[in-house]
């Protein structure tokens, strides 16, 4: 007879990727929430790009400035004015690499065809992020599996099985068959008993 086992399950996905904020700033925009299907290249999010031009627009003024005066220097034929342009030009045109940089990853595209299983922004747009805070999680759709926490009364029941279905408490009528691969011997302890 089959036999039903009561257990609490996750989902899990071989490729899992983390998207952090490459930079300080501000949430713009947000395309996605978790549940909707991606592709390859989809915009998933935008960060506020407005300071980030600004900035661009002042360092490529101060990148001109500095050329100018290595030209004059030139003409002038001040050697130590035109090095010390040089170097400041040098500085402006490194940081306006810097900003170009920042602008070109200001948008967060999906990296593969999948699934956004966190990282619900909507409602935070304009908030600010921190370099390094995940922003959204992406996930491939091949190469799942579940990860199961058996009730220990139950291990001996499904111990030698290779097969099984796996349904969600919220859609029973909808089961996905999985093979068993292992079942780990060491029991863990929680509050509705061992499994």
């Amino acid at each position: 007879l089959p036999y039903r086992v009561n257990a609490n399950f996750i989902v899990r996905a071989d490729e899992l990727l983390h998207l952090p904020a490459p930079y300080e700033g501000y949430l713009g925009s947000v395309s996605v929430r978790p549940g909707d299907l991606v592709r390859e290249g989809d915009l998933l999010l935008k960060l506020d790009t407005s300071d980030l031009l600004v900035e661009r627009a002042a360092a490529a003024a101060e990148r001109q400035r500095f050329a100018s005066e290595a030209e004059k220097a030139e003409a002038d034929k001040k050697l130590a004015d035109l090095r010390a342009a040089r170097a400041a030009l040098a500085q402006a045109q490194a940081r306006l690499d810097l900003v170009d940089y920042r602008l070109g990853r200001a948008e967060m595209r999906a990296p593969f065809d999948g699934v956004v299983v966190e990282g619900d922004l909507r409602e935070r747009i304009g908030a600010p992020v921190k370099i390094g805070d995940v922003l959204m999680k992406v996930s491939k759709l091949e190469g799942l599996y579940v990860e199961m926490r058996v009730p220990e009364r139950d291990v001996d029941l499904i111990a030698g099985s290779r097969s099984a279905e796996v349904a969600f408490t919220t859609r029973p009528e909808d089961t996905f068959g999985v093979a068993v691969e292992r079942i780990e011997p060491a029991a863990q302890v929680e509050r509705e008993g061992s499994v």
